[in-house]
């Protein structure tokens, strides 16, 4: 191919490419606005707000909005935020002075941001003891699970937390995680690709350069699928048990069923 319609072609197909994800998730916006229509003048809108699933646009949440004269929810990039001090986490581990904060940033960047929880991200320091050393992968996993559920399906009200998901879903967690940072598909993680993990803004990171080190096996500086499902998905459980059986008397996760949480 003539190299002068290299770079063209390469535009055009990533414009197409944006054109077809950007429709798709519109298309879902406006089904998820028209499932509330019956609802609107006889359910408190802030109730709907808590319903809505925002698709689009990217980044965007939901806040109550008077369209001729009705007050109605809808998903709306904020263009100007109020100064009220109201910290809240996000699932990438930042904190923001408010929730407004955080979605007028992700809509600047055109980025699904989760929220993880109200309040400050914590941070704590100083030496990783070994109870906290035991607790990390469960804690790891815990934040995969809510990466994975930034997208569109994304809906921490609705959403169980790790404990109710199964074995094989944890393993597939994972594996799913492993694949994303292995950038050069050579089927090991070094150190180089385990910062991408971003961990340094978790809860517990002091834990973690310890962690992925004893996960290394053959100390060769690099951390295999089966290394890494071992100690993440194995690790993890054996924590969940033990925490179970001391603090509840019981060793059973979650009955719910929650096969299409994922």
């Amino acid at each position: 191919m003539n190299r002068s319609w290299t770079i063209p072609l390469v535009l055009i197909l990533s414009l197409q490419t944006g054109t077809i994800l950007g429709g798709r998730a519109q298309r879902r916006q406006r089904e998820a606005e028209e499932s509330l229509k019956p609802y609107l003048g006889r359910v408190d809108p802030e109730k709907l707000c808590e319903l809505l699933k925002c698709h689009s646009p990217t980044g965007s949440w939901c806040q109550v909005v008077r369209n001729n004269g009705v007050l109605i929810p809808k998903c709306v990039c904020p263009r100007s935020c109020p100064r009220q001090r109201a910290p809240v986490c996000s699932v990438l581990g930042r904190t923001y002075g408010n929730e407004c904060l955080l979605h007028k940033e992700a809509c600047r960047k055109r980025r699904r941001t989760g929220l993880a929880h109200k309040g400050p991200c914590l941070i704590p320091k100083g030496e990783c003891t070994e109870e906290e050393f035991g607790q990390f992968p469960y804690r790891v996993l815990d934040w995969f699970l809510l990466l994975s559920r930034m997208g569109e399906s994304y809906a921490p009200a609705a959403a169980p937390t790790q404990s109710c998901i199964s074995h094989e879903q944890r393993l597939q967690l994972a594996q799913r995680r492993f694949h994303l940072l292995d950038r050069n598909k050579d089927g090991r993680l070094s150190r180089r690709d385990l910062k991408k993990l971003r961990y340094k803004k978790m809860p517990l990171e002091h834990c973690a350069p310890q962690f992925f080190q004893s996960c290394d096996r053959n100390h060769n500086r690099k951390v295999t699928l089966p290394e890494w499902t071992s100690c993440l998905v194995n690790r993890s459980e054996a924590w969940f048990h033990r925490f179970m059986s001391i603090k509840m008397g019981s060793r059973q996760l979650c009955p719910m069923n929650t096969e299409n949480y994922l």
